[in-house]
């Protein structure tokens, strides 16, 4: 399968809920449907958009805003798709007999790896889930082989000890903009040559020497500076050696059916060892920057904790400078993100997010989520900043009283609970307050009538506080000598809650 030319892109029409098809690259450039991608799981199909993306960047990169506004607009005319596409035939084909897509040839290994490890997070060997088993899945058909393969690559911890994760370290956030359908999404994060030279500094196109990693196979114990890596090479990024095996005969995906085809039974996968010196600028993430013993870092953001998307939504969308002493950390959101506020300031902002929680190799939560911002959030970023913060803190606020309530003061001489009441209310609050955040951030009244939402939203917000605190504290209010510290703790909690919502301004 090439993936120039051949069906694999999955997708249904009408926007998502019409009948399924495998669309072909050409047909998905060169047409206005409203196609969707349709995938079983919502991380590979991030990754077949973020993969549709990078292809496109490297083939069909804009030459300034106007270029890219035309593209946005319509579909490429089949001439163009054919001339611009030529040159790159050798480049996408996963059966490729010297240089598979995203695949080293001859790897040793003493055994195959099942294609289920492809898929992130489902049990492989002697790691279980809840929901699935070993084995579920045993054929890849080779559409989704080519997704899974690069999802690994791009955007996954390394397969363990002694492997390489990828050039955003081992479980990066992917921030992208969604469009009103795949065609207009994957144009919207592709982004012009002079933005492209903000994050590679005198690039010129030249894809003779800025070739993939199965083209030119890094050197083993070879040291790359990150500077060294082009577009087209940082883009596609393969940082282990695998190699894909076939199935014996032609057969149905486990993933997304179909007639019987190519299809792959698992991998063979080797250690190999080089180095990368210096954080290379993706595209799709925001990263940090923090000055640290004299010494600046760099680094991108990850899903760390169980606290969901929007805590670090001012970092993905708002640049922040590293300079001036009450900066202490900087921030670059991913390229498209700052295209389009440039671009599209008049137009709401539509995210893609997604990431997995990790610890080390193992997955313990996927997150992919959606969020939108109102059109004139742009011009309001500080607003939007001061609204996550408040956020943030109230729920630091929240916890800390229920910490007291469970711990008890021994100052004041006031027993606590004993029980963990303060991770439940970390997690309530969460789930209590997504809805309301997501609503605030989307809604143009927001930054339009400040004044009004910031008074609606501090009132909610600590509303929900309040309540959690009751009803956690409440089932220990019958025993007279826990009733000083739910007291305690309850005018705590409502005076700092008062505080924050006074200092929110703008």
């Amino acid at each position: 399968m090439n993936l120039l030319d051949s069906a694999w892109i999955p997708v249904r029409a009408d926007n998502g809920v019409g009948p399924f098809y495998l669309l072909t690259f050409e047909q998905l450039l060169c047409g206005d449907k409203p196609w969707a991608v349709s995938l079983p799981r919502d991380d590979l199909e991030l990754a077949c958009i973020q993969l549709l993306t990078c292809m496109t960047q490297v083939m069909f990169l804009p030459s300034d805003d106007p270029e890219l506004r035309a593209h946005v607009a319509a579909p490429l005319k089949p001439e163009q798709f054919a001339d611009q596409v030529a040159f790159f035939q050798g480049w996408f084909d996963l059966d490729h007999p010297t240089q598979p897509f995203m695949q080293t040839q001859g790897v040793q290994a003493k055994e195959i790896t099942p294609i289920q490890k492809l898929l992130i997070g489902l049990p492989e060997g002697n790691n279980h889930a809840f929901f699935n088993e070993v084995g579920e899945v045993q054929r890849l058909g080779s559409p989704v082989a080519a997704i899974a393969l690069f999802n690994q690559a791009m955007n996954c911890p390394s397969f363990g000890g002694g492997f390489k994760g990828g050039l955003r370290g081992g479980a990066p956030v992917t921030t992208l903009v969604s469009g009103h359908d795949l065609r207009e999404t994957v144009w919207r994060n592709v982004l012009t040559l002079p933005r492209v030279r903000e994050r590679l500094p005198d690039y010129e196109p030249n894809f003779s020497i800025d070739v993939p990693t199965w083209i030119q196979p890094i050197r083993d114990r070879e040291i790359i500076h990150s500077h060294q890596i082009g577009l087209a090479r940082g883009l596609f990024w393969q940082p282990a050696h695998v190699k894909l095996v076939k199935a014996d005969e032609e057969v149905s995906c486990d993933m997304v059916g179909g007639i019987p085809s190519t299809a792959y039974v698992g991998f063979c996968k080797e250690k190999f060892n080089f180095t990368v010196k210096g954080v290379w600028p993706h595209p799709h993430g925001s990263y940090i920057e923090a000055i640290k013993k004299g010494v600046l870092e760099k680094k991108f953001i990850s899903f760390t904790t169980t606290a969901p998307a929007w805590t670090h939504l001012s970092e993905f969308v708002v640049p922040r400078e590293l300079k001036g002493t009450d900066i202490k950390e900087g921030c670059s959101p991913a390229g498209a993100i700052i295209q389009a506020g440039d671009l599209y300031k008049r137009e709401k902002l539509h995210l893609l997010i997604g990431g997995y929680r990790n610890k080390q190799a193992s997955i313990l939560e996927r997150r992919h989520e959606m969020i939108s911002l109102a059109s004139n959030w742009k011009d309001n970023n500080e607003r939007l900043i001061k609204l996550i913060e408040f956020g943030k803190k109230a729920k630091k606020i929240l916890r800390g009283q229920l910490w007291f309530a469970r711990q008890g003061n021994k100052n004041r001489k006031l027993k606590g609970i004993g029980i963990t009441i303060d991770d439940l209310g970390e997690k309530l609050y969460y789930n209590r307050t997504e809805t309301l955040f997501y609503e605030t951030f989307n809604n143009e009244l927001t930054f339009k009538e400040w004044k009004e939402a910031k008074k609606n939203f501090t009132e909610k917000t600590a509303s929900i506080c309040k309540k959690i605190h009751e009803e956690l504290t409440d089932p220990y209010a019958h025993k007279p000598e826990l009733v000083p510290i739910i007291a305690w703790t309850r005018r705590r909690l409502n005076k700092e809650l008062n505080e924050l919502s006074e200092k929110i301004s703008l």
